[in-house]
């Protein structure tokens, strides 16, 4: 899917983004799911959620269900966010992560998102010039 680098007033880079195409860091209009296509904006258009974090687990077997889920929202909750975004309680940490089936294929990723549970921001989450 390509990405516009020159994105208009709406901000739009790309529309119907399957969620392992998306890029550390890609600020999100319309999010409802980390398993939905996304729409990828850019951070200073008006959006409700960000990919924060990715992170690749290993091991040969799956740890569980359980476990992963712990796992997954540790890692997730120990992403460096910038502390002058102004995060509070209207956000919620969402991530996706393997499951049984898709761990026998090779799946590892856990992606980490931040969402509103309502409105709008005009901001990035993560510090500027952090790279991961």
């Amino acid at each position: 899917m390509e990405r516009n680098p020159s994105p208009g007033l709406d901000g739009i880079i790309a529309a119907s983004i399957p969620p392992e195409q998306l890029i550390l860091g890609d600020c999100l209009r319309g999010f409802e799911s980390p398993l939905a296509v996304q729409t990828v904006v850019t951070c200073d258009s008006a959006h409700n959620a960000q990919l924060i974090g990715s992170f690749e687990l290993v091991g040969e077997e799956y740890p569980g269900s359980n476990e992963l889920l712990t796992e997954s929202e540790s890692l997730c909750k120990s992403v460096s966010l910038d502390p002058s975004a102004g995060l509070d309680s209207t956000w919620t940490y969402h991530f996706s992560r393997p499951s049984e089936s898709t761990w026998t294929q090779g799946d590892r990723q856990v992606s980490c998102f931040l969402s509103l549970s309502e409105g709008n921001v005009r901001n990035s989450l993560l510090p500027e010039n952090e790279e991961s």
